[in-house]
């Protein structure tokens, strides 16, 4: 009855995810236009980017990433210390042996002797077994083992990091590259503009203050480069420290200009239960749960006895030439009980403290779940709406070309002042750097959604 005691006090054994929580988790998203209730493919989301360098940057980083190599050290750290507490199981047994040469004085007594002299030598095994009647290493063990899994569960929790860390850089330097290929076109675009108006010039048909007006645009477009340079440069040194290599090993690949990832389309987000199985924070912060609670059972059998046998067999003998015969085995047999009855109110404190700790965990796991569901909302409405906002800067690209082309026009024919050409320049350089600017915000949206709701690179369920 003691040891059923113990295991129901102990509340070792994990219960479902859905159990610890506060409230229940929302049976859909707030709002899911874009998205559908299919839960999303778990593995390698990257690959429906599109984009083969970022794929083989991915696997590079897999590779060589030293947090994610880390991570797998903490792994194996935590599988050793499982193993070390499920040997508990297992009795002790080890060798010993000695040779005796011992004389007792005969001066000690009331009257004098002769020395006592005593020569023999020993040797034999020896053997120490804790009987697990009340399950202490049975806790201790499961301690082990889910402290064990959570450090899985973070192992995968820094490989889904790493993934969406390395295309949320990469993305922001094929932004950057984007943008650098705006600004050289506007560049070729505002030198033909500075020829007209020098011609013009040159004709009477313009003033001085209109080839001012034309050189002011085209250098504050050229004095973009170097600051977009230094971006692009920045980036290239963050891939590379993901990549655990040097900057100078990526450089030549990077640095060549590449489209940008555009995915706009609609993604699978499943249900909000479906984070408990996909998010490894949540499966960490589970198994944290369960190694709290068998930190609370290894506290209740320490109110409880423990039995342990301790035994050992051997020879012994004065004679070596007699050593291995029948007449020098010794051996000895020693069942122990031990039962702490009292030691002040330290095992209350230490049962308190344990119970103190798991319900901790419980609450971490609380607001871990309350931060993944607002992860993913926020991810969501994220990428809807640069969505929709890529939309509509695209129209107004469209119409700001449209704008430029017909004042350009229209100033070669002298109906309107330079002005109008320079507030049309101006405003597409604008635009069209808002457009690639949003189309990088939209893919990140995109990675942020997909790391939010737990995709990453071979996540076990």
């Amino acid at each position: 009855m003691l040891c059923i005691g113990a295991l129901m006090c102990g509340v070792a054994l994990r219960a479902e995810a859905r159990d610890y929580l506060s409230e229940p988790m929302p049976t859909a998203w707030s709002s899911d236009s874009l998205m559908n209730s299919v839960s999303p493919a778990d593995d390698m989301w990257w690959l429906s980017l599109g984009d083969t360098c970022l794929t083989a940057l991915v696997d590079e980083a897999v590779a060589n990433n030293h947090n994610l190599l880390a991570a797998a050290q903490r792994v194996k750290v935590a599988k050793s210390m499982y193993n070390s507490a499920l040997a508990g199981y297992s009795p002790v047994i080890g060798v010993n042996g000695s040779w005796v040469n011992n004389q007792t004085s005969g001066n000690l007594g009331s009257t004098s002797t002769d020395p006592s002299l005593m020569r023999y030598m020993e040797a034999g095994l020896s053997v120490s077994w804790e009987i697990d009647l009340f399950g202490k290493i049975y806790f201790r063990a499961k301690e082990g083992k889910e402290q064990y899994n959570a450090t899985k569960e973070e192992y995968n929790g820094v490989m889904i990091a790493l993934c969406s860390q390395l295309a949320s850089q990469y993305i922001t330097l094929r932004t950057y590259q984007s943008q650098m290929r705006v600004a050289e076109s506007h560049i070729l675009s505002q030198q033909a503009v500075l020829r007209i108006t020098e011609t013009r010039f040159d004709t009477g048909l313009a003033s001085a203050l209109d080839v001012a007006q034309a050189k002011t645009v085209y250098y504050n477009t050229r004095a973009s480069i170097p600051q977009l340079q230094a971006a692009i440069d920045n980036q290239i040194n963050i891939i590379a420290v993901l990549l655990g290599v040097y900057p100078n090993e990526v450089y030549a690949r990077l640095a060549a200009p590449a489209e940008q990832i555009e995915f706009l389309q609609m993604v699978s987000v499943g249900i909000p239960y479906d984070l408990l199985r996909r998010r490894p924070d949540l499966r960490q912060a589970e198994y944290n749960i369960a190694a709290q609670a068998a930190a609370v059972g290894i506290a209740v059998t320490d109110f409880l006895p423990s039995v342990s046998l301790n035994g050992s067999v051997g020879y012994a003998s004065h004679d070596p030439a007699k050593f291995f015969e029948r007449g020098s085995l010794a051996y000895n047999i020693t069942p122990t009980f031990k039962w702490t009855l009292f030691n002040g109110t330290e095992r209350i404190q230490a049962h308190n403290a344990a119970k103190a700790q798991m319900q901790v965990a419980v609450e971490n796991y609380n607001n871990t779940v309350l931060t993944a569901v607002q992860e993913v909302e926020s991810a969501m409405s994220s990428y809807k709406n640069r969505v929709k906002q890529l939309v509509f800067l695209r129209e107004l690209v469209n119409e700001g070309q449209r704008t430029l082309d017909l004042s350009l026009d229209l100033y070669k024919n002298g109906l309107i002042d330079f002005q109008t050409v320079l507030d049309a320049q101006r405003q597409m350089l604008t635009y069209q750097n808002s457009l690639e600017s949003t189309r990088g915000s939209a893919a990140l949206a995109l990675v942020n959604l997909y790391q939010a709701l737990g995709g990453g690179w071979n996540n076990e369920k």
